[in-house]
């Protein structure tokens, strides 16, 4: 009986992991600098690149382009243990969807809530990173 009990407290408590969001995508998409900082804290670093200011944070190891001063790519290295599948979504803030391409080493979705596209790529078992087009191509 203790085993049975034990068994569903873990299964919950996994579940419970993946319902919030590592990085919530829809706070820093299309946001300022300044906004984007007030939801993952402070940058680690900033340089230029060829399209913008890009931008390291701690939270969700995430790395942001903003072009036009609006954060528009969007890299999320910190989701190795999310599982590679459209629940992925949910590990993003976004709602759980069919995606729109699929192989055994990407997910994509396009658009998807307001997005150009959300690309999940497979690491050894599960997620690797995420890889979001907010509006520039």
């Amino acid at each position: 009986m203790k085993k049975v009990i034990l068994t569903i407290i873990l299964a919950l408590s996994v579940g419970v992991v993946h319902a919030e969001a590592i990085v919530d995508i829809t706070k820093i998409a299309g946001k300022s600098q300044k906004d984007v900082t007030a939801y993952l804290g402070k940058e680690i670093s900033c340089g230029k690149s060829k399209y913008g200011k890009k931008c390291q944070y701690k939270k969700g190891e995430t790395e942001i382009v903003f072009i036009k001063g609006k954060a528009d790519w969007i890299t999320i290295e910190g989701i190795d243990n999310v599982p590679f599948s459209k629940s992925a979504l949910v590990a993003l803030g976004l709602k759980e969807n069919r995606p729109s391409f699929k192989n055994n080493f990407t997910l994509r979705w396009e658009p998807i809530q307001g997005l150009r596209s959300v690309s999940v790529f497979k690491g050894a078992s599960k997620s690797d990173y995420a890889y979001i087009k907010v509006k520039t191509k």
